[in-house]
């Protein structure tokens, strides 16, 4: 039984690492949320932001909507919908110097 319990352990150990440490579905939505706030607004509080620490960025038009890209699979979607603006984080590869995108959503899109 030992035998056994220690292989198991260990997978499980490794499978829960590999499992905080990547996003396998990085097409979903890490950040879904509604706001009262004008498309432009928040995107304007999101460049704001970027500027603030440094990030550099792409922005691309969307129909009814804006997508700021943020490099490594980072973005970001801001859509007007049936009368809300609807806020978007796709999450990519996390390092420290990107770790405020999460957090724009509190600031930006309240």
């Amino acid at each position: 039984m030992k035998k056994l319990a220690v292989p198991l352990a260990l997978s499980l150990s490794l499978g829960a690492c590999a499992w905080f440490q990547s996003n396998p579905d990085s097409g979903q939505p890490v950040i879904d949320s509604t706001t009262n706030r004008s498309v432009q607004d928040v995107v304007s509080c999101l460049t704001a932001e970027a500027t603030r620490h440094g990030a550099s960025f792409e922005t691309t038009a969307l129909p009814q909507g804006q997508m700021l890209d943020f490099g490594d699979s980072n973005v970001v979607k801001i859509r007007a919908d049936n009368g809300t603006t609807t806020y978007r984080f796709y999450a990519g590869k996390r390092h420290a110097a990107n770790l405020w995108i999460e957090g724009a959503s509190k600031t930006c899109a309240p």
